[in-house]
């Protein structure tokens, strides 16, 4: 890198703990001569927020764009946090140009600089001492690193060659026949000598569902509105305007018969929790398919959700920018419009997790009265979480909010008598106490499931779990984090007792899933180089065998035809990145799952 500079290279280095990683904590100064001082323009590292801001506030609010500075225009810049904590705070070098500064004007460290230009020689470097993926919001993000590249741009040398056409090939045709399957999808782009000949792929409006990556491999969703056509688009990325459209035929794309479970994972903060759940789901030989929001960005849309029976959203540990919630209008939250269209339409939710009320209601209290006494927040007939959630008050939090002082969290939940649902008294988690679990008040037509304990608990008239009907919609809303139960028994056996009842209640008396119908096993588990994989049949249907990362991409996928008995197939996982996949062997009728595990 350092040879790339002395030739005149450009860097663009982004991130927190840069400086940390290679002095420590602050503070440090450095000289002439020091590759710090002369190449990224720094004289003093002065501190870092979080660490050493306990004055004002707890991290760096925003930064505060430097005027004139040459390179970037957009003023104040924002976190997806309320904060950014060890954001690097530096005083630039004699040559140096601060870019942005660390504010507001009454942060602890607003007189130092988290984004810093120097040139040595023909060298330029710009150095943000903050997290790049942090920005409010993608526009803002954008924006920033427009101006920037911009910037860089203007020093690049030759002539720009334009891209004039694009054409979409694919060497298997365009039709996708199996179920979940994939179709990989290429480009020729003209002329040869064009400057930026990459392209972004995307579904256009009006296609059936399905997805496509970055690099162009279009995936069916597997779901039974599936199927028809896809129109997909590659536009030139050099800003030519040259683009190309092709349809692709999908069809045979089926969940099956049955219950249909979508399992939402809504939890950025530990992002391989959900497999727990995942896990309780698979136990059960439940027909589910899961959606991974935190990874994929977004939401999952309403024509996605139509296709399940339930819909389990997860929020798990995480408090912050959850995709569950409509944010847009402050004076009434509420779930995201596809959730609430698919809950109105008799959709069931099954909320559960910690701090999704935290997220937008912050802690217990939403003021003070005219008297100075704190005010509990409270919803009213109209509120999404009075009408829907069967929530009356927002009372407090385990281990922030106990009277006694004694901040220790809550011990157990204890089954309530209104509760026909479940059998499981009490429930015990993996620790001796579980922190952050709301203890909430119910509505009159709320049914409350269980209570906060034991009897001697703080919160113990208050509730953890309410079920709740209005109108078509059904909500299960459990404040709780499901994959810290006591054990993985405990966390099968409360999914078993809600689902099964859902089931029971809706007429559907069969799951599409049977355990252990094809008696499927992998070796060895963990792999890294070829897994085998045994099992049976005792039917003439061709069965299909097919494995799937965390984010539900299919990975591979073969016809196993339709062999009558005892089958041995071996797959070769040596392409395959250390981590966790599900395995399933399925026919048009069952289908059997296993997890299994790649380390390299």
């Amino acid at each position: 890198l350092l040879s790339y500079l002395d030739d005149g290279g450009m860097l663009w280095l982004e991130g927190n703990d840069v400086m940390y990683d290679a002095f420590g904590g602050a503070k440090d100064t450095f000289k002439l001569g020091s590759f710090v001082y002369d190449y990224l323009g720094v004289y003093i590292y002065a501190g870092q927020s979080h660490v050493n801001d306990k004055v004002v506030y707890d991290g760096l609010p925003k930064m505060e764009v430097v005027p004139d500075n040459g390179i970037c225009t957009t003023a104040d810049v924002t976190w997806r946090w309320t904060t950014m904590y060890y954001a690097d705070a530096m005083t630039p070098a004699d040559n140096a140009v601060p870019v942005y500064k660390m504010g507001p004007s009454d942060y602890d460290l607003a007189d130092y600089y988290c984004a810093i230009y120097n040139e040595k020689g023909d060298a330029k470097i710009l150095s943000f001492f903050i997290r790049a993926d942090g920005y409010a919001t993608a526009e803002l993000g954008a924006q920033v690193t427009g101006e920037v590249l911009d910037y860089f741009n203007q020093f690049a040398s030759g002539i720009s060659v334009d891209v004039s056409s694009v054409e979409i090939t694919s060497a298997s045709g365009l039709a996708i026949t199996e179920n979940n399957g994939t179709l990989q999808l290429d480009v020729n782009v003209l002329p040869e000598d064009a400057t930026n000949k990459t392209v972004t792929w995307s579904l256009d409006e009006g296609s059936v569902v399905a997805s496509i990556n970055a690099n162009g491999l279009l995936t069916a969703s597997g779901l039974d509105n599936g199927n028809g056509i896809a129109y997909v688009t590659a536009t030139a990325n050099d800003g030519s305007g040259a683009s190309n459209t092709v349809q692709v035929n999908i069809s045979n794309q089926t969940l099956g018969d049955g219950y249909k479970i979508l399992l939402v994972n809504d939890n950025a903060n530990g992002t391989d929790r959900y497999l727990e759940l995942d896990s309780a789901l698979m136990a059960g030989n439940y027909n589910h398919k899961i959606y991974n929001a935190a990874v994929m960005g977004e939401a999952p849309s309403s024509d996605y959700l139509e296709n399940f029976h339930l819909v389990i959203w997860y929020t798990g540990n995480d408090g912050v920018n959850l995709y569950f919630w409509d944010v847009s209008n402050e004076d009434d939250y509420k779930c995201n419009a596809a959730l609430k269209q698919y809950a109105d339409n008799g959709g069931v939710v099954w909320l559960q997790g910690l701090d999704f009320l935290y997220d937008v209601y912050g802690n217990k209290y939403s003021g003070k009265n005219s008297g100075g006494d704190s005010v509990i927040t409270s919803f009213t007939p109209g509120d999404f979480v009075y009408d829907y959630l069967g929530i009356k008050e927002y009372v407090a939090q385990s281990h922030a909010n106990e009277i006694s002082g004694n901040f220790v969290g809550v011990e157990q939940l204890d089954l309530t008598e209104e509760n026909d649902i479940n059998t499981l008294d009490p429930i015990l988690w993996a620790y001796s106490e579980m922190w952050y679990v709301d203890a909430f008040d119910v509505t009159e037509n709320a049914i409350p499931l269980y209570y906060m304990g034991p009897e001697t608990y703080d919160f113990s008239l208050y509730y953890a779990m309410v079920y709740n009907k209005n109108g078509e919609a059904e909500f299960f809303t459990f404040t709780f984090e499901t994959a810290r139960l006591k054990d993985e028994e405990t966390i099968n056996q409360l999914f078993s007792e809600v689902i099964d009842y859902l089931i029971s209640t809706t007429g559907i008396a069969e799951k599409s899933i049977l355990k252990d119908k094809f008696n499927l096993s992998l070796y060895p588990n963990p792999a890294d180089n070829l897994l085998t994989s045994s099992f049976k049949t005792d039917d003439t249907e061709p069965l299909n065998v097919q494995i799937t990362d965390l984010s539900g991409k299919v990975i591979y996928q073969k016809s196993l035809g339709s062999n009558i008995g005892e089958q041995t197939k071996f797959i070769d996982v040596s392409s395959f990145v250390s981590g966790f996949y599900n395995v399933s062997i399925s026919n048009d009728q069952f289908r059997t799952n296993k997890k299994l595990v790649i380390v390299k």
